[in-house]
């Protein structure tokens, strides 16, 4: 009586579809989360060097009208002081809404400076709640009238909001008149163009509270560290799918392989 074939024995780990797939996809993976980590790092680099330029800018001596009569290279004059003295332009005052202070609604206030003929600044004055019951009544602030004195420091034109529609050029049939200096956002350059003002730059007013402005601004921080937050984590991904691939793949692999037959 002849004997049974005995059983193939069984094909290592290693050499099936699924291991090479599972190792693939963990390669790739890892390769991935790593790069992300890297590109993070390196963001939040880049970002601790503008900040450090920024501070070094703000060291200098504070930029006067003098600097204003030609036109100034926005890389070397940003973020740094300036102490000038001009005419405010009442009547071009722009009140971006949706702007908050402290968790409370309310408006920026920016109103052209005229340092000469020639020569003017757009100044982020301060900040103003809105109004209780609506948002289209303008806060009551003060602009005195004469020359004046400002202190501030040359700062990027205002960030833009989101905007879900553009703002109504004329009002529903019915509803209230929209004042035209409240908007959502402002593009500096277009506006300055369309009413043929001379801007030179972008001010950030400084100093204590007056004129019914708040100037509680936010202190200039780099943002670095939120980017090297996001480095740990893609770093940390990146360990975890390696450390379970070797346990997974190889490790436990290894462990319960047949023994190897003579």
């Amino acid at each position: 009586m002849s004997l049974a074939p005995s059983p193939p024995a069984p094909q290592p780990a290693w050499r099936t579809v699924r291991w090479w797939f599972v190792t693939a996809v963990a390669l790739v993976t890892v390769a991935v989360t790593a790069r992300l980590g890297v590109w993070q790092s390196d963001r939040a680099q880049h970002k601790e060097s503008l900040h450090q330029m920024q501070q070094a800018q703000a060291l200098l001596p504070p930029l006067t009208n003098a600097a204003f009569e030609a036109p100034v290279d926005a890389a070397q004059g940003l973020h740094r002081r300036v102490s000038l003295h001009g005419v405010w332009q009442a009547e071009h005052t722009v009140f971006l809404q949706n702007r908050s202070q402290n968790g409370a609604p309310g408006f920026w206030i920016l109103t052209p400076l005229k340092l000469s003929p020639t020569a003017m600044v757009l100044v982020q004055r301060g900040w103003a709640p809105r109004d209780r019951v609506s948002s289209e009544v303008l806060p009551p602030i003060e602009t005195p009238p004469g020359s004046v004195t400002i202190e501030g420091r040359w700062v990027a034109p205002p960030s833009r909001m989101v905007e879900l529609a553009r703002e109504a050029a004329v009002p529903a049939m019915g509803s209230a008149p929209r004042s035209s200096a409240i908007r959502q956002n402002l593009d500096v350059s277009a506006w300055a163009t369309e009413l043929s003002l001379p801007i030179m730059a972008t001010v950030l007013q400084t100093g204590a509270a007056s004129e019914g402005l708040a100037r509680d601004w936010a202190p200039a921080l780099s943002g670095a560290d939120k980017n090297r937050g996001y480095a740990f984590q893609w770093f940390a991904l990146s360990g975890l799918v390696a450390v379970l691939f070797v346990w997974f793949q190889i490790f436990l692999v290894l462990r319960h392989a047949p023994p190897t037959r003579p």
